[in-house]
């Protein structure tokens, strides 16, 4: 009779206890800045939460404050060519196109195999210094390291339109097209 009794009493206990720490872990999964810096609380000596959090403040357009998450991210590991390709991208949303290119290369030196920097510095070269020809070298050397990267051939479109070469453009919009 007592342990049917106490059974009762303790199955809403424990209902309750449940109830409260899903109730406390759903503020924690609010969204991804919410859930990295509980990330970065609770592991403080591992870069990715830090890294996360930075690109959090990217997506939402404040690169300002993706600055020092992205740094302490850096202080843990500084062998990271994804913390750098974010770095370049905070520079880029702040105007800082120079320094943007600074991050990008420094993955490129990192890791000479990765897509996303030459991508991204490709598109600093036509976008900022209206260098086609120095776009060209880089979303080419993005498309090989990645061909089936839609934007890139998008882009090698656009350039080629620009150099008169048509048949290269074409064939480059087909690509986009197939990719998209």
């Amino acid at each position: 009779m007592i342990q049917v009794s106490m059974q009762k009493f303790l199955t809403p206990l424990l209902l309750a206890v449940l109830m409260i720490g899903s109730f406390v872990r759903n503020s924690v999964w609010q969204n991804d800045g919410t859930l990295w810096l509980d990330t970065a609380i609770h592991s403080p000596e591992k870069p990715r939460g830090y890294n996360e959090i930075g690109l959090y403040y990217i997506d939402r357009h404040e690169y300002q404050k993706a600055f020092e998450p992205l740094q302490r991210s850096l202080q843990l590991d500084p062998y990271q060519p994804t913390i750098y390709i974010n770095l370049g991208l905070a520079y880029e949303g702040m105007g800082l196109p120079d320094k943007a290119m600074d991050a990008y290369r420094r993955v490129i030196s990192m890791n000479p195999d990765d897509p996303t920097a030459y991508y991204n510095l490709g598109l600093l070269y036509y976008n900022n210094k209206n260098d086609r020809a120095g776009a060209l070298g880089l979303l080419l050397q993005a498309r090989d390291r990645n061909p089936f990267e839609p934007d890139v051939h998008n882009y090698l479109a656009k350039i080629y339109q620009d150099m008169g070469r048509m048949d290269l453009a074409q064939e480059e919009l087909r690509r986009f097209t197939q990719l998209k």
